[in-house]
């Protein structure tokens, strides 16, 4: 739902209650617990993601997974976080795209990022969510 002055008043009320209360995903500002590294093991594999503040309106990442028996790049994979438009916008560039895919921020809660493009082949949804112990569930 889009929060604005302009709602019909049908349902006014819990639409007002709504809006009041949710987050506007228009800056970067709900996503800046996302700056820092985040590591993430398993058996096989290392996968570490580090997002860095570049200015008020972009967030900059990167993404790589190794092996764990031999430290060799899997892979790779550029990201963005970009605030324009009055949107926020997650770009990632990846090896197997010839152009960088946007996603959109369409949930941006205390903790919890949702990016969304349903035209994509895979994946069509992001969700970024900071755990109780202070770690990251992609």
């Amino acid at each position: 739902m889009r929060c604005s002055s302009r709602m019909i008043a049908v349902g006014a009320l819990l639409a007002a209650t709504a809006c009041a209360r949710a987050t506007p995903c228009d800056s970067l500002h709900p996503a800046r617990w996302l700056v820092g590294q985040w590591a993430a093991e398993s058996s096989d594999r290392i996968v570490l993601e580090t997002w860095r503040e570049i200015s008020a309106t972009t967030f900059e990442g990167n993404g790589v997974t190794t092996g764990r028996a031999d430290d060799a790049v899997l892979e790779s994979e550029a990201l963005r976080l970009v605030a324009m438009a009055d949107a926020v916008f997650y770009m990632a560039k990846v090896a197997h795209n010839p152009y960088p895919v946007a996603f959109r921020l369409i949930t941006c809660e205390e903790g919890r990022l949702v990016f969304e493009n349903p035209t994509h082949d895979f994946p069509r949804r992001l969700e970024y969510a900071r755990q109780p112990d202070g770690g990251l569930e992609v």
